[in-house]
């Protein structure tokens, strides 16, 4: 194995720590999701902070997601839906089956990873009743089982550094409509991409989708000591956080999306997420769950990941979304 394909195998293994993390905090109950214990195999109870900070990550994402469902289907017409949400780097993300519990899925809902991942995910799909029930009747496996066909969920393998002439052509020979207003999420996934890739994912956005939204979750803040030890840390694990130094701040994550005329770019750290955005009553009923004494480590820990919501120009979708409010 060359040193690029170890590279992709080993930023592949990061799809299987999130599911556990996300598995853990499920489990405890500090989430609701019903769904990822499927996709992991042997499962961890996680540290009393991970699994705070999971919650955190997973309010955030949802919370953008309902609100983006909700704004792009008719309250009074439940098979008029509108809208297309593309989860780059999908890995195990269970958001899919979430929004079809709530019957909150938009028209077309798009998972993007390496085949590997998209392969793994297919078949535990298909194997399992709970998930298989929910996906679309006219569902078709694909690609020798690496990808899922339907006029309403298609996951796809592609690799995002080629994201222009590969994965985007896939979306569209799929369905993907460049008319409809469209939520892009990625959670730690364009930060491990050489910058003049993750840019080009964001161009062709830019210039092909009419509107467009996205969410990014990512590493920031590479500077300082703790900063340092996080990156020394995903090292040697033979993790590199190839776009950190380029946008290393709330200030040059937002900014990467204005500087491209998008119109509204916001970033929050996800310790001021949890102070300020998440509700008295929820971080009680967390407390009650597990006792977190860390609040130290925590926070630090909080200050270093980030949530980014940018949309490309005025429109009553995004307009009335923000990672800032319920």
């Amino acid at each position: 194995m060359d040193a690029g394909a170890s590279g992709d195998a080993v930023v592949q293994g990061t799809s299987s720590d999130a599911a556990v993390s996300r598995e853990s905090a499920a489990r405890l109950g500090y989430i609701d999701d019903p769904y990822i214990r499927h996709f992991v195999k042997r499962p961890q109870r996680r540290a009393p902070l991970i699994n705070r900070g999971t919650h955190s990550r997973f309010d955030g994402v949802q919370r953008i997601l309902r609100q983006f469902v909700a704004q792009v289907n008719s309250p009074s017409d439940s098979d008029c839906r509108r809208g297309q949400i593309v989860n780059l780097g999908a890995g195990m993300d269970t958001s899919y089956f979430l929004l079809k519990q709530l019957d909150m899925l938009p028209r077309r809902f798009f998972e993007v990873d390496f085949a590997k991942i998209t392969a793994r995910k297919a078949t535990t799909i298909c194997r399992t009743p709970q998930l298989k029930m929910l996906l679309p009747d006219d569902i078709k496996v694909a690609a020798g089982g690496a990808e899922l066909h339907s006029a309403g969920y298609s996951l796809i393998a592609g690799d995002l550094r080629e994201f222009a002439t590969q994965v985007a052509p896939r979306l569209v020979e799929l369905g993907f409509d460049v008319a409809e207003p469209t939520l892009f999420l990625s959670e730690c996934v364009l930060i491990y991409l050489e910058p003049r890739h993750s840019d080009k994912v964001l161009d062709w956005i830019t210039a092909n989708v009419r509107y467009a939204g996205i969410l990014t979750y990512e590493q920031i803040l590479p500077d300082d000591r703790f900063g340092r030890m996080m990156i020394e840390n995903l090292r040697a694990r033979g993790l590199e956080l190839r776009g950190l130094h380029a946008y290393p701040t709330l200030q040059s994550t937002s900014q990467r999306f204005l500087d491209r005329g998008w119109h509204s770019a916001v970033a929050v750290d996800l310790a001021t997420y949890h102070e300020e955005l998440v509700s008295e009553a929820e971080r009680a009923r967390l407390a009650r769950i597990e006792f977190l004494d860390e609040w130290e480590e925590f926070r630090l820990l909080a200050q270093h990941y980030a949530f980014t919501f940018a949309f490309t120009k005025q429109s009553p979708v995004f307009d009335a979304m923000s990672i800032e409010r319920a």
